[in-house]
């Protein structure tokens, strides 16, 4: 493992010789007491992982017990590893070579729209909240932590204190797994049932300046990239698109505020959830803009299953919007209610 440490540190060395030749600032190379990643080369030879009996071998550390060993797909060819230390837990990251799986092909098409309070609404009228609140064990280790000794000469913390430090850090690593985990398997769910998936390029960051809490809790920008690299055929429309208040019935525009939740449209008397129908001018938009033919409609089957997936999954919450009409529809519904009644 030694050899491959130090090519490692060679190419280190010479990435930071070519950027100091561009003109960026680089600054002294300095010794590091800890390394927190060792780099492991040839399966097989220098670590071998055994998943029936959970345990992995690393050739001049003998073996270990490890826990999801199962994660690691049946036929998986594997190469590379890194053995990394993260707050004195230790992780063997395996680099693993799978046939490419076939991508959905089935002509069917969703528009997403995301949010702060509805974080994904589809335009199939499926509305989905999740939140991974800040862990109150964390709050706890912060206000030790602010009491333990800190030697401002030296700028060095105490040994409590760095021991409460990697407690934080835990905690963090542990709830932006289950953000991950959470964003990871909604865009599963999509990408296996649509092949066309429309969404904007909504700048993310621009709502953490006043929404930052929320999106720290939902880690929303790291949904839309779990879009882009799982769909098969992603639509990204600008950012400057109108969504929000345009009337995917005949295409009038409106301006909404905040605080109202269903868009009814002046002109044809079309009425929709906020959120879906920004959903459904997402798709519209979509669809238009790269020029794809027609598509199947939604079935009541997909939007069924799909709801039954996304309720299975904690700490996600999924509803049905209330179903969008036209006003000749609603005036029959009035009628109809008007009938029984009498």
């Amino acid at each position: 493992m030694k050899q491959y440490i130090i090519k490692r540190l060679q190419s280190n060395i010479k990435a930071l010789q070519r950027l100091d030749k561009n003109g960026k600032k680089t600054g002294k190379i300095r010794y590091r007491k800890v390394l927190h990643s060792i780099p492991i080369m040839q399966y097989a030879i220098t670590y071998k992982v055994d998943i029936a009996n959970k345990s992995a071998h690393i050739q001049g550390l003998g073996n270990f017990k490890v826990s999801g060993s199962d994660q690691i797909p049946d036929g998986a060819e594997m190469a590379t590893a890194n053995l990394i230390e993260r707050n004195d837990d230790y992780f063997l990251h395996v680099v693993a070579y799978m046939p490419k799986p076939e991508m959905v092909q089935n002509k069917k098409a969703v528009g997403i729209d995301l949010g702060i309070k509805d974080q994904v609404a589809f335009s199939n009228g499926i509305k989905v909240q999740y939140a991974i609140q800040f862990p109150e064990r964390a709050k706890l280790l912060y206000r030790a932590f602010s009491k333990s000794a800190y030697d401002r000469e030296k700028k060095t913390r105490s040994k409590r204190g760095l021991k409460l430090l990697k407690k934080i850090n835990k905690e963090f690593a542990h709830a932006n797994n289950e953000k991950k985990g959470i964003n990871n398997k909604i865009a599963h769910c999509i990408a296996e049932n649509y092949q066309y998936v429309a969404y904007q390029n909504d700048s993310i960051r621009s709502w953490s300046k006043f929404y930052g809490r929320r999106v720290y809790q939902t880690s929303i920008g790291e949904f839309r990239n779990a879009l882009k690299r799982k769909v098969s055929t992603p639509l990204e429309i600008g950012r400057f698109e109108k969504t929000i208040g345009v009337c995917v019935n005949c295409g009038a525009s409106v301006q909404l505020k905040l605080s109202e939740m269903t868009f009814a449209c002046p002109s044809c008397g079309y009425t929709s959830d906020r959120d879906v129908g920004a959903a459904m001018v997402t798709k519209t938009k979509g669809l238009s803009l790269w020029n794809i033919g027609e598509t199947l409609a939604e079935d009541h089957a997909s939007t069924s299953n799909m709801m039954d997936y996304l309720k299975s999954i904690p700490h996600v919450k999924a509803s049905i919007a209330v179903e969008a009409r036209s006003s000749k529809q609603a005036e029959g519904v009035v009628e109809a209610q008007s009938v029984r009644a009498g």
